[in-house]
């Protein structure tokens, strides 16, 4: 498929039932995007697309993080849990 990302054709290949992913995603980027440019409008293109690149790289590492601290916890109470019912863990 192709997508259309700041004024580029980028092609992917995805599988079918995936396009409306990629699609939710492809629109994301343009909605993101043109927000940046109603705050900027004096920015170039690239300067907007490396803020839209940078933004979701940082909301993407958020997301690990809280998804590092939930498999911790998860592990932590499985563990509480194993201990409660003298369970060996080996």
């Amino acid at each position: 498929m192709t997508l259309h990302i700041g004024n580029e054709l980028i092609q992917v290949d995805v599988d079918f039932d995936q396009q409306y992913k990629v699609r939710e995603a492809e629109r994301d980027v343009k909605i993101f995007c043109e927000r940046k440019r109603k705050e900027w409008p004096e920015a170039s293109d690239a300067h907007i697309l490396a803020m839209a690149a940078y933004q979701f790289a940082k909301w993407y590492r958020q997301l690990l993080d809280e998804q590092n601290d939930a498999i911790e916890l998860a592990r932590s109470k499985c563990n509480e849990i194993d201990k409660s019912l003298n369970i060996e863990i080996a």
